[in-house]
């Protein structure tokens, strides 16, 4: 190979190769003698060897896109005895502007994907922190390199009384767009959390929220209010994937709350599902990454997500590694939330 991978070339002002980077025009060599490869060849070990190879004739044609100059193509003809003409270089020219553009995207999707990611690990909580009578887990898994980062966020916010609000959401949507959403929606929740408001007119004010975009935009969202001392829970569903509960004595199923609709259709009604759950049982929060899949009936899955949930004694970051390894693919179509609780674990302390 005349130029390995990651190997550092560098070329003098005269080659062919600067002359076709600075002037941003095709440079043709039709033909290839001694002569000519000791200038054009600077960045093999052996000037000759082009010729050894059979080349003789070469043509390097600059790789441009949006007016920036990303590389040159180097052709080289070894087996066709004709040299390189002016409809070649007409062809490799055309040949290396689509190519150019194709890296060029590749590139900016890459950047894109990259600041998406950072923003959204940004956006999450770093130290989730529950009140005294709830043990916490948590994972997020963002989506393969091949598919854009979205507007998954989970949280646990304190709430007066000594309890707690366990929250999860997806935006719809991918990319940096979503991931901003989903940053503002977050504070705007623990904003609101702290006025101890209603979970109905929280949830109405994270519609105001999203009607107050400049492009429209949907999220789900599950809001669940819990009382570790009592066992009780206030659950309200905004067309998210409904929790799961599982008892301690191994009883597992799908919370049946009324599921809503996402948030920013507007001109809904939440409601409320109250539960009381016995003191160590656990309550698994999600988003559709984890459940939905290729050629997969979306029951099917939840009823494979219950099927792995029949040890409710199990650690729960042994749990949330175990529901990852068995449902998600190699290579997730989307971002993952997840966020397991079990309630009433130990006795708080009491309050002034």
């Amino acid at each position: 190979m005349l130029a390995p991978l990651g190997r550092t070339l560098t070329f003098p002002s005269a080659a062919p190769y600067t002359q076709a980077l600075s002037a941003r025009q095709p440079y043709l060599i039709a033909h290839l003698d001694e002569q000519a490869v000791a200038s054009a060849a600077r960045h093999t070990p052996k000037p000759a060897q082009l010729l050894e190879t059979g080349v003789h004739s070469f043509m390097m044609i600059p790789l441009i896109a949006r007016g920036m100059v990303l590389g040159v193509a180097t052709f080289y003809r070894t087996r066709t005895p004709l040299p390189f003409g002016s409809d070649d270089v007409t062809l490799a020219t055309e040949l290396a502007a689509r190519a150019a553009i194709s890296i060029d995207n590749a590139r900016l999707y890459h950047h894109e994907h990259e600041t998406a990611v950072v923003l959204q690990r940004s956006m999450l909580p770093q130290h989730v922190t529950p009140p005294p009578g709830i043990e916490i887990a948590h994972r997020y898994l963002a989506a393969s390199d091949v598919n854009e980062v979205g507007g998954d966020w989970y949280d646990v916010l304190p709430l007066t009384g000594g309890r707690a609000a366990l929250l999860i959401g997806d935006v719809m949507g991918h990319g940096i767009a979503a991931a901003a959403v989903m940053g503002r929606l977050s504070a705007t929740v623990r904003a609101l959390a702290r006025l101890d408001m209603p979970p109905t007119a929280l949830l109405h004010q994270l519609e105001a929220t999203l009607a107050d975009l400049a492009e429209p935009m949907l999220a789900t969202f599950l809001y669940v209010v819990c009382d570790p001392v009592t066992g009780d829970c206030t659950i309200t569903r905004a067309g998210h994937p409904p929790p799961v509960v599982v008892e301690p004595d191994g009883t597992v199923y799908l919370v049946n709350t009324p599921p809503g609709v996402p948030l920013g259709v507007g001109g809904i009604t939440f409601t409320t599902t109250n539960l009381a759950l016995p003191a160590g049982s656990l309550l698994v929060l999600y988003t559709d990454g984890l459940i939905e899949a290729r050629n997969r009936d979306i029951d099917e899955r939840l009823n494979e997500l219950t099927g792995l949930l029949t040890e409710p004694q199990q650690p729960l970051d042994h749990l949330c590694d175990s529901l990852i390894a068995h449902l998600v693919p190699a290579s997730a179509d989307d971002d993952i939330a997840l966020l397991a609780a079990r309630i009433g674990t130990r006795t708080p302390p009491p309050h002034a």
